[in-house]
């Protein structure tokens, strides 16, 4: 057996490597089946017709290997705390991932089959100290050398432990913070990167769908005005700012802006107040936790005002409808990275997790998909234990996800954002509060519905 470091050193591939010595380590497969399988993956900027089709159970185990052996992938996520909700969701829909690829046999890679072995550590309410904790934990654990994560710290901070141990990491959130980060030197992260899509979505694509719903007559509002909450970290002020800005550039004048500490409000009365008096014809909040967003929904409907309704990314979480007691039907969000829950692989992975865990959220459908992205790459022939080669694989990604085309820019390492990769997709909760895509057209489940507290003829 040979001895690797466990960071990858004493095998580390250059980063100018060919992908056909990339992927012909360990391979026994014919060079020709192997190469194309190589650039299929690598061409990120390949038209979509010739992306990579979204790995299967079957695509990842089926080969005439017999030799096995069991490695590790570390699921960094706050398992406790207030978003602890979002990393049971990733960690148990990994979970199934692996139990299916080992109860076929295996990843296929080579003349090898791997088993999975799920390694959690929890980072503690996203606290810095307990990243820390979680992260070297996880790095001296032997035959582990992945981690993934829905999001750890509200900064990424992360990131630069994964760059100095060449540790592979798949990352579902705080895009805005990973940009940040690698967009100042994007060599330093070769092993680092963000299944989610830069947030500029996020920032721009409200105001011109409301304009749309109004001129084709299906939401009425009293004057294009907004109020805009946002909560002081980097993901909900930025969305905020951003939201700000289109929504003035789309001809809304915004009539009020508050920053609120992220998780910390439990009154919104205060804010109420000042929205019922003006009684805007949006309201939007950015403080995109799950207790917070159901409090504030909740404390609004005692008195709607005549106001669409828009909520960012808690209204995915199971919480969240638990909290509104299934009341929220009107209120609007999107998601960015998201499974899209009109395709057919989503509703299959969705219904997995619901059969063993009851619904889940954003990340039940992430985290699967993000164990068969690594598979992926093993299934190339690429040694677990290089793990520069591992990431030159993930960042070389064209292929499709349940939330849609998957590829990476290089010079933030984002996923790219757009209708022909990963689309901004609209959500409101209609009939018993079930979420429905409204928007792009081409993965609608229903049109928008005016929400029945606003009363404007």
């Amino acid at each position: 057996m040979v001895v690797r470091s466990k960071t990858g050193r004493t095998e580390m591939t250059r980063l100018n490597t060919p992908l056909t010595t990339l992927v012909k380590r360990r391979s026994s497969r014919p060079a020709s089946a192997v190469l194309t399988a190589a650039l299929i993956a690598s061409t990120s900027a390949i038209a979509s017709a010739d992306t990579a089709p979204a790995p299967t159970v079957e695509s990842l185990t089926t080969c005439e290997a017999t030799n096995t052996e069991t490695i590790k992938i570390g699921i960094m996520a706050p398992m406790t705390g207030p978003t602890a909700a979002d990393a049971a969701d990733y960690s148990r829909a990994a979970q199934i991932a692996v139990d299916e690829l080992n109860n076929a046999g295996g990843v296929c890679s080579g003349d090898t089959r791997y088993m999975l072995e799920i390694e959690t550590a929890d980072a503690t309410e996203m606290r810095n100290d307990a990243v820390v904790t979680a992260f070297r934990r996880l790095n001296s654990t032997d035959d582990l050398n992945i981690i993934l994560s829905p999001y750890a710290s509200t900064s990424n901070f992360e990131v630069d432990l994964m760059a100095q141990t060449n540790m592979p990491y798949i990352l579902s959130g705080g895009a805005e913070s990973t940009k940040t980060i690698i967009g100042a030197n994007p060599d330093k992260y070769p092993t680092v990167w963000s299944r989610v899509p830069d947030y500029g979505g996020y920032q721009t694509d409200l105001p011109p769908l409301l304009n749309r719903f109004i001129e084709e007559g299906k939401l009425k509002v009293s004057e294009q005005t907004v109020y805009i909450i946002g909560s002081d970290d980097p993901y909900g002020t930025a969305i905020a700012d951003g939201l700000a800005a289109a929504f003035e550039g789309e001809g809304w004048e915004v009539v009020g802006r508050d920053t609120v500490p992220f998780q910390s409000v439990s009154d919104w009365r205060t804010q109420l107040a000042k929205i019922r008096e003006i009684n805007p014809g949006a309201i939007v909040n950015t403080e995109w936790s799950a207790s917070g967003a159901a409090t504030f929904f909740n404390q609004f409907n005692e008195q709607p005002t005549n106001s669409v309704l828009f909520l960012q990314y808690a209204p995915s979480i199971p919480e969240f409808q638990n909290l509104t007691r299934g009341q929220a039907s009107g209120v609007i969000f999107n998601m960015l990275g998201g499974a899209i829950d009109s395709r057919d692989d989503t509703k299959a992975i969705a219904e997995k997790f619901a059969d063993a865990h009851g619904a889940g959220g954003y990340f039940s459908v992430v985290g699967y998909n993000a164990v068969h992205l690594y598979s992926y790459c093993l299934n190339q022939g690429i040694d677990p234990e290089d793990r520069m080669a591992i990431g030159e694989c993930i960042g070389n990604l064209d292929i499709d996800t349940p939330s849609g085309r998957l590829a990476f820019d290089p010079e933030t390492h984002l996923a790219k954002q757009g209708d022909e990769y990963m689309p901004t997709v609209f959500y409101q909760l209609q009939g018993d509060a079930v979420s429905k895509i409204i928007a792009p057209d081409q993965y609608s489940e229903s049109e928008f519905q005016q929400p029945s507290w606003m009363t404007v003829e």
